[in-house]
């Protein structure tokens, strides 16, 4: 957000690009209205709490196996079926999201300031009070 007014929020120039060369809209949600986001809060709250109670006693011995098993925790997640809607996430996903979904533009979004992102800087600088020496010199 480059200002978040109540009325008529801002998205900053370079969320705004990418919205545009994608074709889609970006809509903010109000800051402090959980209701605005409730639905993505519970799945989230779901799928991690889901996840981790069932790897909470498995040993994993590094980063790949771990996301190893939590791809395949997802997979066995989504799969599940819900209640409410009698289909699994996989199922209703493939039925309304699946075909709304547009193929990704040919050609890759383009950085900001049309050049590639480097390193920053590796100084870093500290204020002092006026007449204390720097801690540089």
């Amino acid at each position: 957000m480059a200002r978040g007014d109540r009325y008529e929020p801002q998205i900053n120039r370079t969320y705004q690009d990418l919205a545009r060369h994608y074709g889609t809209a970006v809509i903010p949600a109000r800051p402090y209205k959980p209701r605005d986001k409730a639905k993505v809060e519970q799945a989230v709250l779901l799928a991690e709490r889901w996840i981790l109670a069932r790897l909470r006693n498995r040993r994993v011995f590094g980063l790949a196996e771990l996301n190893a098993a939590i791809a395949e925790l997802v997979a066995e997640l989504n799969g599940r079926v819900m209640r409410a809607y009698g289909l699994s996430r996989a199922e209703l996903f493939a039925q309304v999201d699946a075909p709304a979904l547009k193929p990704l533009p040919a050609a890759p979004t383009p950085s900001p300031s049309g050049r590639s992102a480097g390193r920053g800087s590796t100084t870093t600088s500290r204020s002092t009070a006026p007449g204390t020496p720097s801690p540089t010199g």
